[in-house]
């Protein structure tokens, strides 16, 4: 018996071209370690026994989400992109070597800790070099909480030369988006059984618009695939699913003063339908209450052969209308159709059109279908989640950063954290605790080791959110803090009696 051979993918050698080149874009301007804050040159410059030192650093999201339903978690996503862009590829040695002089000879701040990156050069022989840099964190889907009053959980913990850890700060606290997008993911999917579209012209960039598409991939549990992204669907077929239908402008190009525009709007819904045999009628070019509810109506009857042409309602009272449309479909013997309602999109929004149309009809939504639009860019900047990037250990030293504002302060200590019940336990690496071990190995020295599938990131977002609602600290962990509070809270005290009497 002839076996049948698989038909070759025509697309697959572009397709991981393609693949490559993303992450290589997002590798921080081909490697040139200027990819960081000014004060990383000054301050190992002057500390240059601190910058060779081992050191660990952690990076915690200090807020939750502010949007209904988020109940103080988040989601962890977005390692492939975001751990690209210092591990992507090795440094080169020249590039380093023209670093140091152009900082040292030809900026405003002539500053460079010569030591700290001779000392990387003089470890590694060749051309290629790696930053001596581990990194452990919560895998891609691992809900976690933060929640006022708890401590704050980290969710990365970066090991090695600290001087070098401290050049990833700006580059590492990037991670807020992915983690934001995939609670948003989170939050419309628990709004609708539906997927919501997630546009493409919000984005500031093309590379920007796949990242957060990613991340959303995994905070939905699999389920977040629409788009209107098609290089996100080519580069990505197993992930994403494209949508699309008529545009106001290919409305608009009918129109003349020849014409009246109730038949301009017509004769486009007719001949989209006609060449296509689909469409969501897009019905406010003249006016969706009357004029485009009547055209949308006829065109729908006028071709009996297909079933998929529906409505798309995006301006006025959205809730209503969907309603409408309904109604005056049934009653005109129309079998129900997908409406796509718009218009500044969000969870709370969907479940109030939903909502309004069970209560009106009384029926399921199961019709109904959001496109979110501009919501999965709303609230995506460092400041809503307080993302920050905080040492905690010099060689055996926990290190603390404390803060005259509540939700601040930082934890000391090579940090691991684990699952019990319902509670994280943040604790010491150097302690055993009773408990599954949520971090894994992301980095080793300087190569990204952490290999998991997005479908299987996916699913830890499904099986995790709501799981852990508490955050607790180890025995070790909590007596760094009680001892540098101890002593903090005396110097404060005595610094204040001085500062009363006038004595220095």
């Amino acid at each position: 018996m002839k076996l049948k051979r698989k038909a070759k993918d025509a697309f697959a050698a572009k397709r991981a071209a393609m693949r490559r080149q993303f992450f290589d874009h997002m590798f921080l301007l081909g490697g040139w370690i200027g990819g960081t804050d000014t004060y990383k040159r000054t301050m190992w410059a002057a500390y240059e026994e601190i910058a060779l030192a081992r050191a660990a650093y952690h990076l915690t999201m200090r807020k939750p989400l502010p949007e209904p339903g988020a109940d103080g978690q988040l989601v962890m996503a977005g390692h492939e992109a975001m751990l690209a862009q210092w591990f992507r590829r090795p440094l080169a040695r020249k590039d380093i070597e023209l670093a140091a002089r152009f900082y040292s000879e030809q900026s405003a701040v002539k500053v460079f800790p010569r030591r700290l990156w001779q000392t990387v050069l003089d470890s590694q022989p060749g051309d290629h070099i790696r930053l001596p840099v581990d990194v452990w964190g919560f895998p891609g889907g691992q809900c976690f909480p933060v929640v006022k009053g708890m401590p704050n959980v980290p969710v990365l913990s970066f090991e090695g030369m600290g001087g070098i850890i401290s050049y990833l700060e700006p580059a590492m606290c990037r991670y807020f988006a992915p983690i934001i997008q995939a609670t948003k993911a989170r939050l419309m999917k628990l709004a609708t059984e539906r997927d919501a579209e997630f546009g493409l012209r919000a984005a500031p960039s093309e590379l920007s618009s796949i990242v957060l598409l990613l991340a959303r991939y995994v905070g939905s549990g699999g389920t977040g695939r629409l788009t209107s992204n098609d290089t996100a669907e080519f580069m990505w077929p197993e992930l994403f699913k494209s949508i699309g239908t008529i545009g106001h402008e290919g409305m608009c190009a009918n129109q003349s003063f020849d014409k009246s525009l109730a038949q301009a709007e017509y004769e486009q819904m007719d001949r989209f339908v006609a060449a296509l045999g689909f469409a969501s009628l897009l019905c406010d070019l003249v006016d969706a209450d009357t004029v485009g509810k009547e055209n949308a109506l006829h065109v729908i009857k006028g071709h009996p052969e297909t079933d998929r042409v529906g409505i798309r309602v995006d301006s006025g009272n959205i809730s209503r209308q969907c309603v409408d449309y309904y109604q005056e479909m049934k009653a005109a013997g129309i079998t129900p159709r997908t409406i796509v309602f718009e218009d500044e999109v969000e969870p709370e929004k969907v479940k109030e059109v939903y909502a309004t149309f069970e209560r009106l009809t009384g029926e399921k939504p199961i019709m109904l279908f959001p496109g979110a639009g501009g919501y999965w860019w709303r609230l995506v900047h460092r400041d809503t989640v307080s993302a920050a990037f905080k040492r905690s250990a010099t060689e055996d030293r926990p290190n603390v950063k404390f803060s005259n504002s509540p939700g601040k302060e930082s934890l000391g200590g090579y940090l691991r954290v684990y699952g019990k019940g319902d509670t994280m336990i943040v604790a010491d690496a150097s302690e055993t605790i009773d408990g599954e071990p949520l971090f894994v190995k992301l980095v080793e020295n300087g190569r990204i080791v952490y290999k998991e599938s997005l479908q299987r990131q996916a699913a830890r977002a499904e099986r995790s959110w709501g799981r852990y609602t508490k955050v607790v600290l180890s025995p070790k962990v909590r007596e760094y803090q009680d001892r540098f509070n101890t002593m903090r809270d005396r110097e404060v005290a005595d610094a204040r009696a001085r500062l009363a009497t006038g004595r220095k």
